[in-house]
């Protein structure tokens, strides 16, 4: 494209930026008090929307400029909604931003045309910088716009306010309208959801362009965003911290080169699929689980059951050798024993918080002291292969007590557990990495029956002795993992070009 000379023939002067600076402030204050004349609730909430977006946007200015976060600096030479003091941006670059400032408070043609014609103006170089800053602050507004989302939806399970939509009907609401308006029965609801199953394909994309090391920090700074929500609660000291900490992940992300400069492999895009389970559905699968419970509870039905499986994974990452020519038996196989990898390493960190909730006292029901027996018996071997007596292999349980009381049961199963679980994390993490495995003896989970077993029969025990309370928390929230992930955290679809098959039958 050809770039326009200058309307005055030289560079903007001092004074001119000057006069576009008064401009943005005399027009965001007229935005500003338009908008607090306005009374509906579509306006109200913008409203809000808006200054969170405004707020984000200062701290991030600030901390590229390298200041304190406002609220924590003294005086009153602040510069907000500006790039000025910022040297690593150039001038052309800072006029545009505010020419900018301009149609986000006025929206008309002649501030669109008037950026249209500054970015015309402006060398490669700078056009660059310029999408770079511009893409980041969108990515503000995302990140904004997801927190009022959250906000607005607790809002509506709180009865606060009375937004109703498709988007924020409840379970309760379909359960309701289900019985009142379609003539189902509680029970009718209930046998409905047994028979339902949906089962999560992770497809592979190469083609992904966002950074694992981008995304983990937008949802630190979402998580932030959240805990702001909540500022009113906290001191003055941590509200400081709060916004420090907000400017941190804000700028962590500006200095973090957005592009991946390497082609993701078969097994990286494995990887970040794992990551997401991992991180998300990990704990979003035991709350969906919950919440079903709850909205069942407000109709007066019964519980979902243990066995139940509403949500299932699978995963083409490293099976999809019909589509991918890197997608070989070796990478499958490896891949394969990442999953069950990971997943262990998951089980483990479970296992060792349920040490510390079931401190249960007294005596091991029958069943419990079948399964003990069994496997105090088969599994004589420590996590590393080595033999020891049955009297020292349930010692050094935890780094603060080295000797495991026989009087409490449940820990004596999970110690078990846990010996078990670190052998098997050890033995996939050597196959996945196409090793030998350090050892070949030794009880290892080697199927989803037999990792559930145990956590059953605990369950079963304390709901016998009368403790729902903890056979219902982080116990059945294991329980329900196990059943949606399996011991290979997800299936792995296997698929084969069909000219292979065909050599298989020639």
């Amino acid at each position: 494209f050809t770039r326009p000379p200058h309307p005055s023939g030289q560079s903007k002067t001092g004074g001119q930026r000057g006069l576009i600076n008064k401009r943005v402030r005399r027009m965001t204050d007229k935005m500003v008090t338009a908008q607090r004349g306005k009374s509906s609730f579509a306006d109200r909430d913008y409203f809000i929307l808006s200054n969170d977006v405004k707020f984000l946007r200062n701290l991030f200015l600030q901390a590229i400029r390298g200041e304190e976060a406002e609220g924590t600096r003294r005086g009153k030479d602040r510069r907000e909604d500006t790039l000025e003091g910022i040297q690593s941006i150039p001038s052309e670059v800072r006029d545009l931003f505010k020419i900018s400032l301009l149609y986000e408070a006025e929206p008309t043609d002649k501030n669109f045309k008037a950026m249209h014609t500054r970015v015309l103006q402006m060398n490669a170089a700078d056009i660059k910088t310029s999408a770079r800053l511009f893409l980041e602050m969108l990515q503000h507004a995302n990140l904004v716009e997801r927190n009022h989302r959250v906000r607005r939806w607790r809002d509506y399970k709180r009865g606060d306010i009375s937004v109703k939509s498709s988007s924020s009907q409840t379970l309760q609401d379909t359960f309701k309208d289900l019985m009142q308006n379609k003539g189902m029965t509680k029970e009718q609801i209930r046998d409905a959801l047994l028979r339902q199953n949906t089962e999560l394909v992770f497809t592979a994309h190469p083609t992904q362009a966002a950074r694992r090391s981008i995304l983990t920090k937008q949802s630190e700074l979402s998580r932030l965003l959240e805990k702001h929500d909540c500022s009113s609660l906290l001191t003055p000291t941590q509200k400081t911290e709060l916004l420090t900490q907000i400017q941190a992940a804000l700028l962590g992300i500006w200095q973090t080169n957005p592009v991946r400069r390497h082609k993701p492999t078969p097994e990286d895009e494995a990887r970040y699929g794992l990551s997401v389970v991992e991180e998300t559905l990990w704990n979003a699968v035991p709350e969906h689980y919950r919440v079903i419970d709850d909205a069942l509870k407000q109709i007066g039905a019964a519980p979902l059951p243990m066995d139940v499986q509403l949500i299932t994974l699978g995963s083409w990452m490293g099976g999809d050798r019909d589509g991918n020519p890197f997608v070989t038996h070796d990478i499958t196989k490896r891949i394969f024993y990442l999953s069950q990898m990971r997943a262990c390493k998951l089980y483990y960190t479970e296992v060792e918080s349920l040490l510390w909730t079931l401190s249960v006292h007294g005596e091991p029901t029958d069943k419990m002291r079948q399964w003990l027996t069994v496997n105090q018996e088969n599994d004589v071997l420590t996590s590393d292969g080595s033999r020891k007596d049955a009297e020292q292999k349930t010692k050094h349980w935890d780094f603060y007590r080295t000797e495991q009381t026989f009087e409490e049961p449940y820990r004596q199963m999970l110690v078990i557990m846990r010996v078990v679980l670190e052998r098997t994390i050890k033995y996939t993490e050597a196959l996945s990495g196409g090793k030998e495995p350090p050892f070949k003896k030794g009880k290892m989970y080697r199927c989803t029956a037999d990792l559930i077993e145990p956590l059953k029969i605990m369950h079963e025990a304390l709901e016998e002795s009368g403790q729902q309370l903890l056979a219902n928390g982080a116990l059945k929230d294991l329980i329900r993992r196990v059943q949606s992930f399996g011991i290979n955290l997800v299936k792995l679809d296997i698929r084969q070009e069909s000219t292979r098959h065909e050599e298989v039958m020639e």
